[in-house]
This record gives C-alpha cells, sequence and structure tokens, in this order.
C-alpha cells in the first residue's frame, strides 16, 4: 500500500511538473487583479521550538517531508495560475506558516517570471499560521501600514492571527487592502461567534479611522473570514452587506452564497467563508471600480475530489494525517478591478 501511495505521489509531482510553463505577467493597464487563497497549511519542513509544527516535519504525525513541500508549493502555483491568463496582481494567503514558504513558492516554477514582493508579520497564533500579501510592484506598490491584533475571549488559545492591513495608491486614490484569517469556528459557530466579533469589532475600528481621514479611501478587504455573508460579524459588526443595502461595505460574495455557491464545503453544503469586502465607492459606477462579473470561486475539476455520494468537495492535502497530495481544502477567490 506505502509503494502505491508513493507512485500515485511521484506521478501527481511529474503531471504537476508538466504542465509547468512560463507564467504571463499582467501587461493589461485597464484592470488590476486580485486573489486570495487559504493555502491549507503551507508549512516548511523545519520544527519551530516556539509553536506547535511538529506534526508538519519529517517525523511527525504528517511526515512532512522535503517531496511533500514541493508538491505542495508546485499544487499551489497550478491553481493560482490557473484563474486568469496571467498572474494575479494582489494575492492575499493564509495559512502560511513564515515568510520562509511565502519566498519558496515565488519562486518556484509557476511564479518564476511574475516578479513578486511580499508583506508578511509573524502572528502570535500558537500552531504559528499567517497570513501574507504577495504583489507585483510593477503593477502597483504595496506597504505594510499596521496589524490588528485580538484577544479571543473564547478557548483556551486567546492570540489568534493578526489581520494585515496594506497601503498603497491606485487611480489616484489611496488603495487599504487587509488580509484577514478570522477564528475557526471550532467548538461550532454558536460557541466561537464571540471570537469573530471581536476581531470584526477590531478592524472595524480600523476602517472607521480610515475613512474618517480620507473619506474617499479605497477599501478592499479578503479573506477566509469563517463566517458567512449573513452572520453577525459581517453584516452587523462590520456593517458590509450586499449592493444596494445602506452598509458602510459591500460583501462581493453575498449574492453567490445566497444562490448556494461557496469556497468551502462541509458535509455536503458549500459556504462562502472566503469572500471580498470592498467600499462603495469601488462599487459606485464612478472612477476605479470591481468589474463584478469577474468575481468568482477559482474551481476546476481537477481541483475535485468526488466523494461516493457524488459530493465534490475542493482536494486537500490531508485530511486528518491521510495524505492526499491535493492543493487545499478551500477554494480561492479572485476578482478585477477596472481602472
Amino acid at each position: 500500500m506505502q509503494r502505491l501511495i508513493l507512485l500515485a505521489v511521484f506521478i501527481c509531482s511529474f503531471l504537476a511538473c508538466s504542465d509547468v510553463r512560463p507564467t504571463a505577467i499582467n501587461e493589461d493597464d485597464s484592470s488590476i487583479s486580485l486573489m486570495f487563497y487559504n493555502v491549507e497549511n503551507l508549512f516548511d519542513t523545519v520544527d519551530d521550538p516556539d509553536t506547535y509544527d511538529e506534526e508538519f516535519t519529517p517525523t511527525g504525525s504528517k511526515e512532512w517531508t522535503e517531496e511533500r513541500y514541493q508538491h505542495k508549493l508546485s499544487q499551489l502555483g497550478k491553481v493560482i495560475a490557473s484563474a486568469d491568463s496571467h498572474m494575479p496582481d494582489i494575492l492575499g494567503l493564509c495559512e502560511v506558516e513564515n515568510a520562509t514558504v511565502v519566498q519558496d513558492l515565488i519562486e518556484s516554477a509557476w511564479f518564476k517570471k511574475a516578479g513578486y514582493d511580499f508583506l508578511h508579520v509573524d502572528s502570535p497564533d500558537g500552531r504559528g499560521i499567517d497570513v501574507a500579501l504577495i504583489y507585483n510592484p510593477d503593477r502597483i506598490e504595496l506597504s505594510l501600514a499596521s496589524t490588528i491584533q485580538s484577544k479571543l475571549p473564547v478557548g483556551d488559545r486567546p492570540n489568534t492571527r493578526l489581520v494585515m492591513h496594506a497601503e498603497g495608491e491606485f487611480e489616484g486614490k489611496a488603495l487599504h487592502v487587509f488580509v484577514n484569517h478570522w477564528p475557526s469556528r471550532h467548538g461550532g459557530q454558536e460557541h466561537s461567534e464571540p471570537n469573530r466579533l471581536t476581531v470584526a469589532y477590531n478592524v472595524r475600528q480600523k476602517i472607521d479611522e480610515i475613512l474618517e481621514k480620507d473619506p474617499e479611501a479605497q477599501i478592499v478587504m479578503m479573506g477566509d473570514f469563517n463566517d458567512h455573508p449573513n452572520n453577525k460579524s459581517l453584516m452587523e459588526v462590520l456593517s458590509a452587506g450586499k449592493k444596494g443595502d445602506r452598509k458602510l461595505l459591500v460583501n462581493l460574495m453575498w449574492e453567490k452564497h445566497k444562490s448556494g455557491l461557496g469556497s468551502y464545503n462541509y458535509k455536503g453544503d458549500w459556504g462562502a467563508l472566503d469572500q471580498f469586502i470592498v467600499s462603495q465607492n469601488l462599487v459606485d459606477g464612478e472612477g476605479a471600480d470591481v468589474d463584478e462579473s469577474t468575481v468568482e470561486f477559482v474551481k476546476h475539476d481537477w481541483m475535485m475530489y468526488v466523494n461516493d455520494k457524488g459530493e465534490a468537495y475542493p482536494s486537500r492535502t490531508y485530511g486528518g494525517k491521510n495524505y492526499y497530495a491535493g492543493f487545499s481544502d478551500h477554494l480561492p477567490i479572485f476578482m478585477k478591478i477596472n481602472r
């Protein structure tokens, strides 16, 4: 059985490598493209004594070897490159262990010609997983403006992932990009909800501060919020609703979630845990605006696993301790903003 598993991994790695091609760089000045991807535990193989990452080592419970790590980088690159005819100009990530894995990703075969730079800050999360922001400096320049830290009221681990806040300029106005990975639903949605309400409150405080200083600021929030668009943390605390609502922000995944689409499949039900949320001035039809026809969950047949019931799930890297050599348990999200 072990030989069969190793053979399957080798074949998958070979096929992934055979797909590698010089990646096109965006030369379209009419828009910028944005993507977010929960990459499902992108760990290196080195034990960090300050975090609980032992399972993702060669001798750990997941037998996380250099071969498996390199295969994961290739798999992620293949997905990211599939969203459009060129690599995204801005790419948010969550569930990355450190700056090393982000650097390894942008130096891997799918990214070689993209010319990316990235922003990363170590979070106090006990497992050591962080968010990161990759960007093409020839297309847009971004810098780290702040991080938002929250102490969680529920659970035995009060430290959670930082929210990253980057700042740049787009079409003559300030652009603020927030990369989010809000607390999980461990213990159930109701039990864990106060944790996400806390993070939502802290992020809202920062957004209010930005808009008070600059009412014309353009805001893009991307991330795995671990809540759906109609949950309290997003609707009430963050004040993000569907287009046309009298809310501070517009959740671009609202209608898609309502129609049964999503980025994550839980026991056969799709939900939009991964979302783009933007300021009203990015959907008002004046100046720079989101091209709403491009907003999507990136989903291809080769990214999916179909079970015996005919239910399709994102093909993941691990299920418990079982190695499946897939991509991620989440689908990425993609959109463009027209100039």
